[in-house]
């Protein structure tokens, strides 16, 4: 009886050891956002959803960036406000539903999904395009939201163009055209509260590689011919084949 006692305990002591861990971690992804461009990898079900960022393609020519001044929603706003409480951050941001007058914040966005399509199918990204294939829960992040200070919003608001760069001396960070100068702002000096991703769409070329045909918001099914799981491209000439 008493080692089915001090096996009883040891069981709990590693049980809520495990539980621990496991509560640090999803606390630790939930205000470790990814980057806009990096590769994620979505887990879960009904009642634990998360994601993990496992890399970044190798860019080879900056992407462009879309920069949009959207107000706080409630609901937005509720997101913002329920990251800044997980990160210990201070919410500088005042907003009342009741009143006529929103606060706003900046969506960046990927704005050519095909140049993104077209840099993963490249030689150079062939490994990353080959890890992507192994499992459909890999998406790559097309926008993200973010907070900025006062100095720095017209910045974003008056550039004539903004592109997502990396560099050795900058690491990944935006580039500004402003007034025919270029300015950097490395994403350290913004504050990102959410994102979002999009699915990868499979197909073959004419040789019946696999290849990456286009990006998918949402939940929305990939065009005719094309497929989330790239271990399904081919597989219906295969049948037919047989």
């Amino acid at each position: 009886m008493q080692i089915i006692r001090l096996l009883s305990i040891l069981l709990a002591i590693i049980f809520v050891q495990g539980c621990a861990t496991y509560t640090s971690e999803q606390e630790a992804r939930a205000i470790n956002l990814p980057e806009l461009g990096s590769i994620i990898q979505t887990r879960g079900n009904f009642w634990y959803a998360t994601s993990e960022r496992v890399g970044t393609p190798e860019w080879g020519t900056p992407l462009v960036v879309d920069v949009q001044e959207v107000p706080f929603t409630k609901n937005t706003y509720g997101n913002y406000s329920a990251y800044m409480g997980k990160a210990s951050r201070i919410n500088g941001i005042a907003y009342v539903d009741s009143l006529p007058y929103k606060p706003k914040y900046l969506r960046l966005q990927l704005a050519d999904k095909i140049a993104v399509v077209q840099q993963l199918n490249s030689t150079k990204n062939g490994p990353v395009r080959d890890y992507l294939a192994t499992d459909h829960d890999y998406k790559v992040v097309t926008s993200l939201d973010i907070t900025l200070t006062d100095a720095l919003m017209p910045k974003f608001l008056s550039a004539a163009k903004v592109t997502l760069c990396e560099n050795a001396q900058w690491g990944k960070h935006l580039l500004f055209i402003i007034d025919k100068k270029e300015e950097r702002v490395p994403f350290s000096e913004i504050q990102v509260f959410d994102y979002s991703y999009a699915s990868l769409c499979w197909g073959e070329d004419r040789y019946h590689n696999k290849r990456v045909e286009t990006l998918l918001p949402g939940n929305n099914a990939c065009p005719k011919g094309t497929y989330k799981k790239a271990a399904k491209v081919g597989s219906d000439k295969s049948y037919l084949k047989f």
